[in-house]
């Protein structure tokens, strides 16, 4: 993260999950997650109770989610350290993935770092083909009972910021869904696990759903795309 600002700690268990913080991918969308989820604390008074909403969708390790509510947990010590009060900013992360294992994961690593961060499976009415028969082989692993799919009052245009770290073809295929949770006008996207030269379709994808859709950042031939809810 963003060198002039103090560390946002947080402790990652990879396992077989994508996402330790280390790829170019995830260093893009640290920084964006960073960036938004502190402009949003900018932009909320003190009296003002409103909660973040933030989905990391395709989470793996958990990590874009981990970091955005770490950031409100720090936001929050610091200011208590500060000006003693009651007051605090609040947020609620959710990861969507569609590998249970990851799941299991991502949760671990929500309380390793004191953080709420809940993980489900994708709603299965917007899987189709090879998505769709993962979820559902790992809804029926027994080892898998507690993992539920994303509960109807999570599932909605209701996300302030949507992170995204996939891959092109996937999100191309996932921007109607991606484009169904994010708060309509307004709410935010930052994509990646798309390479330069894959751009232009995932720009043009979600630029049906999302205003000023660019690529907004570069690292090592990997982009990061964003864009604003219309």
């Amino acid at each position: 993260l963003k060198s002039h600002r103090e560390y946002v700690q947080i402790q990652l268990e990879g396992g077989i999950a994508f996402g330790t913080g280390e790829h170019p991918t995830t260093r893009l969308c640290l920084d964006w997650v960073r960036d938004k989820v502190e402009l949003q604390l900018e932009n909320t008074d003190d009296d003002d109770d409103g909660t973040i909403r933030f989905v990391d969708y395709g989470a793996g390790s958990g990590v874009l989610g981990i970091a955005a509510a770490a950031v409100v947990r720090d936001y929050n010590q610091v200011k208590a350290r500060k000006q003693p009060s009651d007051a605090k900013k609040s947020i609620t992360t959710v990861g969507v993935e569609i590998d249970a294992d990851a799941i299991h994961i991502a949760d671990d690593n929500a309380i390793k770092n004191n953080v709420e961060m809940k993980n489900y499976l994708p709603d299965i009415e917007s899987l189709d083909g090879e998505a769709l028969s993962v979820v559902l082989r790992a809804m029926q692993r027994k080892r898998n009972q507690g993992i539920q799919t994303l509960p109807e009052e999570l599932n909605g245009p209701m996300y302030d910021l949507c992170a995204a770290n996939i891959l092109a073809a996937p999100l191309v295929n996932l921007s109607p869904v991606i484009a169904s949770l994010v708060k309509s006008p307004g709410g935010e996207i930052g994509l990646s696990g798309v390479l330069a030269t894959q751009s232009a379709s995932v720009v043009d994808a979600y630029s049906e759903f999302f205003d000023d859709v660019k690529v907004a950042g570069e690292d090592g031939g990997w982009v990061l795309i964003t864009g604003t809810r219309k």
